[in-house]
């Protein structure tokens, strides 16, 4: 026997056996029997791409395919794994780099599930998700490597505590990260560890301890002028604006020559004095501009004061000299735009303030400034006729100004506050997005043999639901890999993940109509995820044949009973059932129907018998509660949503409905539970976060609850905005 000969029986053995110990649910020995599910997968020893240069990553992947070929499949496994770990770690690197947060973030998780000791992969996701404002995540998984690290007995790792520490600032933990910025003061002695250990202490009102420290840097680190610099920047960050001008000025006496002393000390002036310190600011930023002409940080002011002096021949000239020399800057082109909308150049202003929004990829930055750009854009379209798209404007204006309310009362009502990760953090530099983009076309192919040959590998063991993981991810990786489609939907229609199944085999049938077993499985797929239209047009040209069953014919006459007939597909359902009573479909269907033409007593018997036959069918699970509830049962329903979110559901409703249950039956913090769980799996529902409101006030937390409330109030306006 060859070896794709000896795999395809091994593998056909294991889908026996696994169709045997789940006859109960959908009569999979069945449904084995007729398609021989798994008798056309071919090894993945065949499945060899081009030599990339060579690399730990290359090698790891060699190593895999010698030990496939060898038979020792457990340790060709553990290489393809440590390959794709890191080809996905480098991946996310790139993503992260270049500022693209939402694409970073799933290779990330993908590489730590391929390989969830990996240290280096989970402080680099720390990293990317303080960057994109993901502070949560960024905490657990600093938390995750430094508790892991201190029951190693190793020492801790420096950048997993300066994430830790800078996100628990960033939730308004400060006692809490004053803890880390002394741990990373003390693994890595310097300025920048120092000075952040300072604004910990001064953000839980130590003044005392912050000024030890800052009073000891000179004759620790030199009393330089850029030491002074750095220190009145750093006063400037917590508002110690007279601090900050007397170490300017010591900088300044220090080295007059030195870049940047002059522009801080003019900015200062402005933020200590207002329009006030207006002159002194100027003439601090024609001395930066004399020692370093093309400063654009010193042109953006002075054309901000030249439009509040409304000389706006000079703010337009010095914002545009602002903007050759760094485009990047949402603040000038916002005051750009107020130059044109003052002088009524308003094309030039839409212009300017659709710049600085799409720059804006974090909308909090600079106290949500962006916010007055979407204000503005929004009265000029306005004004110019086009009504809808300037009224979205001014929503989205409205928006981010209850963004930035709540962030104050937050702030004042000591609690965290809610911050939703950024997809972007900054615009990717086009020479680095073509690497990355090379890099990934040519790692493609190769990654996609590695999940095709550990999908075979986990088929062969009898592992379908991570079969079914292995190959999607090939199939995503490289759609056109040799037989992918049709390993993957066999793997996943066995492992029951039919809302999977589906998508491959739909492809399967558009391209081989008359294929009856992937036209059978694409039918039944879509029957079990309610698709029942879909699946009537599927399942009607197999009628006639031979590959006709009990199973295709319950699937049938079900799709028709809602998507069809009525009447003749519940005649047909009913005379299913009396020669078909074991197979759990036929119930499960019967107990839907009847609940939609509110029968809820038969419902429940029949949805019983379904879960009696097969007690892991959720839907049959969730419909069973659903009946109870419109019977009153309440108990009983809150029994089954129970033990549906105790499994790890990923239905944002599920938890909903249990909350409503537990606020009349267990307890308002019960409730919070589950609803927080549903927020955070659908966090822009306005339901959710409405009752998640009332929930908190329920268990005497009014600061959480006027959180929610205001945040149901946003997502409100932006669906209404939306629909307009």
């Amino acid at each position: 026997m060859d070896a794709k000969s000896g795999t395809a029986a091994s593998i056909e053995r294991a889908m026996k056996s696994e169709a045997a110990s789940c006859a109960r649910a959908l009569s999979l020995m069945l449904i084995a029997g007729l398609f021989n599910l798994f008798s056309g997968i071919a090894h993945g020893q065949g499945t060899h791409p081009a030599r990339a240069a060579e690399s730990p990553m290359h090698r790891h992947y060699e190593s895999a395919f010698r030990f496939q070929n060898a038979g020792n499949i457990s340790q060709a496994n553990t290489e393809y794994k440590l390959f794709l770990s890191m080809a996905l770690h480098q991946m996310a690197n790139g993503h992260a780099n270049l500022g693209d947060y939402a694409h970073a973030a799933p290779l990330y998780e993908e590489a730590i599930r391929l390989a969830p000791g990996d240290r280096g992969i989970q402080v680099d996701f720390a990293g990317a998700a303080l960057d994109g404002s993901d502070w949560r995540r960024a905490k657990s998984l600093s938390i995750l490597v430094l508790d892991a690290l201190k029951a190693d007995g190793e020492p801790p790792d420096l950048r997993a505590v300066s994430v830790l520490s800078h996100a628990l600032a960033d939730l308004e933990e400060h006692q809490a990260a004053l803890e880390e910025y002394k741990i990373a003061a003390q693994l890595r002695p310097g300025f920048d560890s120092s000075s952040d250990l300072a604004i910990a202490y001064l953000m839980v009102g130590d003044k005392s301890n912050a000024a030890k420290i800052l009073g000891e840097m000179p004759a620790k680190l030199g009393d330089t002028a850029t030491l002074h610099l750095k220190l009145g920047i750093l006063f400037g960050k917590t508002q110690l604006f007279d601090e900050a001008v007397d170490e300017f000025e010591k900088a300044i006496e220090r080295d007059g020559k030195l870049k940047g002393a002059h522009y801080s000390l003019g900015a200062t002036y402005m933020m200590q004095l207002g329009e006030a310190g207006y002159d002194k600011a100027v003439e601090e930023f024609r001395k930066e501009l004399a020692i370093d002409p093309t400063n654009s940080m010193a042109y953006g002011p002075l054309g901000r004061i030249a439009l509040v002096r409304k000389k706006y021949a000079d703010a337009e000239a010095d914002l545009k000299r602002a903007i050759d020399s760094n485009q990047r800057n949402t603040g000038n082109y916002l005051s750009l735009g107020q130059v044109y909308m003052e002088t009524k150049k308003n094309s030039e202003a839409e212009a300017a303030f659709r710049k600085a929004i799409a720059l804006a990829t974090d909308p909090s930055k600079n106290d949500y400034e962006v916010e007055r750009a979407h204000f503005w854009l929004g009265r000029l379209l306005v004004q110019d006729g086009s009504i809808a798209e300037g009224h979205r404007e001014l929503d989205a204006s409205r928006d981010l100004l209850y963004l930035k309310q709540q962030k104050i009362q937050s702030r004042m009502g000591g609690s965290s506050i809610l911050q939703v990760p950024l997809e972007k953090t900054h615009e990717a530099d086009p020479a680095a997005l073509a690497v990355e983009k090379t890099f990934e076309n040519q790692a493609g192919p190769v990654i996609a043999s590695s999940y095709d040959n550990l999908g075979v590998n986990a088929a062969n063991a009898g592992d379908l639901a991570s079969a079914s993981n292995y190959f999607e991810q090939a199939a995503k990786w490289n759609p056109t890999l040799a037989g992918i489609d049709e390993n993957w939907a066999r793997a996943a229609f066995s492992a029951k993940e039919f809302g999977k199944a589906a998508e491959p085999l739909g492809r399967l049938v558009a391209l081989h109509p008359a294929d009856a077993k992937s036209r059978a499985m694409l039918g039944l797929s879509l029957c079990m995820t309610h698709d029942f239209a879909g699946a009537l047009t599927v399942l009607q040209p197999l009628e006639a044949t031979q590959d006709w069953n009990p199973l295709l014919a319950i699937a049938y006459a079900g799709s028709m009973a809602f998507a069809g007939d009525a009447s003749t597909g519940l005649d047909r359902l009913k005379a299913l059932e009396g020669t078909n009573s074991e197979i759990a479909l036929v119930h499960s269907l019967l107990g839907e129907f009847y609940a939609g033409k509110k029968d809820y007593v038969d419902s429940a018997d029949e949805l019983k018998t379904a879960l009696k036959l097969d007690p892991s069918d959720t839907e049959a699970k969730n419909a069973l509660a659903l009946t109870y509830l419109a019977l009153g049962q309440k108990a009983e329903a809150l029994q089954l949503l129970s033990e549906l979110a105790a499994s790890g559901s990923q239905d944002g409703e599920i938890y909903y409905r249990l909350a409503q249950l537990q606020i009349d039956l267990v307890s308002a913090q019960a409730a919070v539970a589950s609803l927080e769980t549903a927020t955070r799996l659908n966090p822009l529902s306005v339901a959710y976060h409405k009752e998640l409101a009332e929930a908190y006030r329920k268990n005497a937390q009014p600061e959480a609850a006027d959180r929610e409330a205001r945040l149901s109030e946003v997502l409100q306006a932006q669906a209404d905005s939306a629909g307009r």
